[in-house]
């Protein structure tokens, strides 16, 4: 990178296309032009959306002049301003995006305005692995982003001294002006640890692996993460932290791009698959998965049943102290099985949580018969207790049905049931207010790693998914085995036989 001329200083080395004259002309006349040089200085200081529209650069390798003045749209100065304000003011600021939108750019350059023109002022950027943050030449590295844009200002502006090899180093830019540093990392439990910093970049955090380690690590370095990213499902820090309340959120949406609209959005739903649009574009957390295992659940599934009374109600329930869960069904006239509520826990003890499914049973339902379906390793005893969870449920007078049924038939079954219609709706409908179960069927529930036919265990929405799956397999076809009821509880009995 050299100290003497800027790939742009000519006539020769601009794009010749008419909107780029004013900068040509501005640069040219401040080639020579020291009191020019210094008011430029001082305008951009002042005012980071002037060093934008007059100097900043971005490359796009998809256009025919790839090399592309960056002068931002309104809604990217109006992000900037944000971003510059999280900043200065210290403030932890999570941008959730559709691609494409110009937002890595904007964050690599804003750090590098403050590197330029602030003293005191160091960064941090992290990527999910060290080949993203930077190698030399490869432009998709976020290092290499701000090298770029580095080489492309008049030599003028760049720091006084600079020079390649010794302050332009694997994962680190210095400024010898004024001793400011841009360093990078990858994701790691230690992330950012040991250093002091302005602000730390979190790219595509949805995607890190450590996500909750190296967050909380580099909170102890910087008053201000930047936490960037497109939605990858909500199982994961970066949907926490958006949906915590305790973060600032700015949300850069594609039809916020004057340059896109329908058309051009109708185009993408036509190359991209249906979780690529809902995570690239939409900007939507429960869609965004691929490996979804339920990919035929649409918004027909849904309804309103809050006023529907049901003259018998089936509860499921699993067990277990991290989520236990239960649902409570029932069929309408047609023979559509409904899921009208879902009730969920967290570290509760069953006792506990049966008590509340009763009370919520009784007050929204009154005297209406209940029948009770459960996992059927409810009947096994454990090292930690002389009781099984069915022993606790009988005791409290809840005497379930259990069906040692496959998973892979259960899952099958449910891909019938949603996709079959019974006259104008389907065949299995759930409530708007179960919330953990929609989004257990919008990607919370997926398989593992490419290629597992299991899906993950999550919770809660393996723990929401497994009572609906006990409740279709026991209610929507006949079991291979005669089912077997619980019997029941007998006082001074620690264990009563299934």
């Amino acid at each position: 990178m050299s100290d003497t001329n800027s790939p742009i200083n000519t006539a020769a080395d601009l794009p010749s296309r008419p909107w780029l004259t004013r900068r040509l002309s501005l640069y040219q006349a401040a080639q020579e032009n020291p009191e020019l040089q210094a008011l430029l200085m001082h305008w951009c200081k002042r005012d980071i959306r002037f060093w934008f529209r007059h100097f900043c650069w971005t490359f796009d390798p998809r256009l025919d002049q790839p090399h592309q003045p960056f002068v931002p749209y309104p809604f990217q100065e109006a992000a900037l301003l944000d971003l510059v304000s999280a900043i200065e003011k210290g403030e932890d600021l999570l941008i959730e995006k559709s691609r494409d939108m110009g937002l890595s750019w904007l964050v690599l350059l804003a750090f590098q305005y403050f590197w330029l023109f602030r003293d005191g002022a160091n960064f941090h950027l992290g990527s999910r692995k060290q080949e993203a943050v930077d190698r030399k030449g490869d432009l998709s590295t976020l290092m290499e982003k701000l090298r770029y844009n580095l080489a492309w200002l008049p030599h003028w502006m760049r720091p006084a001294g600079f020079q390649d090899n010794v302050h332009d180093n694997l994962l680190r830019l210095l400024n010898p002006a004024n001793g400011n540093t841009i360093t990078g990392e990858s994701s790691n439990e230690n992330f950012g640890r040991g250093g002091r910093y302005k602000a730390i970049l979190f790219d595509e955090f949805p995607f890190w692996p450590m996500q909750d380690a190296a967050y909380a690590s580099a909170g102890q370095s910087t008053p201000s993460r930047i936490v960037v990213g497109t939605p990858y499902g909500k199982n994961n820090r970066f949907a926490d932290l958006r949906f915590s309340g305790q973060v600032r959120v700015l949300r850069i949406h594609w039809r916020e791009h004057p340059l896109r609209n329908e058309g051009w959005y109708a185009n993408q739903q036509k190359r991209l698959s249906e979780d690529e649009v809902a995570r690239e574009l939409d900007i939507n957390y429960h869609l965004s998965l691929k490996d979804r295992v339920f990919r035929n659940f649409n918004e027909a599934n849904k309804g309103d049943f809050t006023a529907f009374k049901p003259h018998k109600l089936i509860r499921s329930w699993d067990f277990g102290f991290h989520c236990p869960s239960c649902l409570f069904l029932a069929f309408d006239s047609e023979d559509r099985l409904l899921v009208l509520r879902e009730v969920v826990g967290k570290q509760e003890l069953l006792t506990d949580f049966a008590r509340r499914v009763t009370h919520l049973t009784e007050v929204n339902y009154g005297s209406v018969p209940v029948e009770d379906i459960c996992d059927p390793a409810g009947a096994q005893r454990s090292d930690k207790s002389l009781q099984t969870s069915i022993d606790i449920l009988n005791s409290m007078g809840v005497f379930p049905f259990f069906d040692r049924s496959s998973i892979k038939d259960g899952l099958e079954l449910l891909r019938v049931k949603l996709s079959e219609w019974i006259g104008p709706r389907p065949a299995l409908q759930v409530d708007f207010g179960c919330e953990k179960l929609i989004e257990a069927f919008e990607g919370g529930y997926r398989y593992g790693p490419s290629g597992s036919e299991s899906p993950l265990q999550e919770h809660p929405y393996e723990d929401v998914m497994d009572c609906l799956r006990y409740a279709v397999m026991q209610k929507c076809r006949l079991p291979r085995k005669p089912l077997k009821k619980a019997r029941p509880y007998r006082p001074g009995n620690a264990y009563t036989g299934y």
